[in-house]
């Protein structure tokens, strides 16, 4: 049975949700936010994370990873943004806490305002930690490049197979940074009309690369084929990490 959504007021006739896609969702879980985005104003988001890092912390969130496009490597046209930012909270109430906050909710409108073809939902991080060095112990090291995949379909392969991918990574030196699955979308709800914007992907997958010539190499491998050619669509791009 599917789980109910969360909710919190945010005012008299508003309502956030996390609205579960899985029957296997846990509020008490961590839970990873996936941000995918272009900007408009690029300033004024970075006025807009200053200020809501605060609130973040507030509510034990971390940053996970926050990146900047530099090619799209192959996909439909139309999915490719330009940045992606992925935030981890101890549980969906905890992201529900940090919306609840009066200015976190006057400062989005900067959010708002700073962005475009804003794309939002929550995964479930496949890697024991979810913690920003938790993934092989990735540190931040400016001169690698990363993997971003995004898909659809794809999700049962994965979670039967993906020792043997993150195996067949490794072989070529990168280690999996992130392996989220959706298992929520974002919706708001007012005066009893619910409004849940699309999320296209249906998991992300991230690889820190030391080259692009290392990613090609793992694109072309056996087991990565095997996943991709189980998914309905997959969007590959390559982005450095901004922080």
């Amino acid at each position: 049975m599917m789980p109910g959504p969360l909710s919190t007021n945010v005012s008299k006739s508003e309502k956030v949700l996390v609205v579960p896609v899985v029957e296997s969702f846990d509020e008490h879980a961590d839970i990873c936010a996936i941000n995918w985005f272009d900007l408009k104003i690029p300033w004024l988001y970075q006025l807009y994370g200053l200020i809501a890092s605060r609130f973040v912390r507030k509510v034990s969130g971390k940053l996970y990873f926050k990146g900047k496009l530099i090619r799209r490597i192959e996909g439909p046209d139309g999915l490719g943004r330009d940045n992606l930012l992925i935030m981890c909270y101890p549980g969906a109430r905890k992201f529900l806490d940090l919306v609840d906050f009066k200015i976190f909710q006057v400062i989005s409108v900067l959010r708002l305002a700073a962005v475009q073809k804003f794309v939002f939902g929550f995964t479930r991080n496949l890697l024991e930690k979810s913690a920003p060095t938790g993934a092989g112990d990735v540190r931040f090291n400016t001169g690698q490049v990363y993997l971003v995949h995004h898909f659809r379909g794809g999700a049962n392969w994965l979670g039967d197979n993906r020792q043997a991918l993150f195996s067949a990574a490794q072989h070529y030196h990168m280690p999996v940074y992130f392996c989220g699955l959706t298992n929520a979308h974002i919706a708001r709800e007012k005066s009893g009309q619910r409004q849940s914007p699309d999320f296209f992907m249906d998991g992300m997958l991230l690889f820190a690369a030391n080259s692009e010539t290392d990613i090609e190499n793992l694109i072309r491998d056996d087991q990565y084929v095997a996943f991709m050619r189980d998914n309905n669509e997959n969007s590959l791009y390559l982005f450095s990490r901004t922080h």
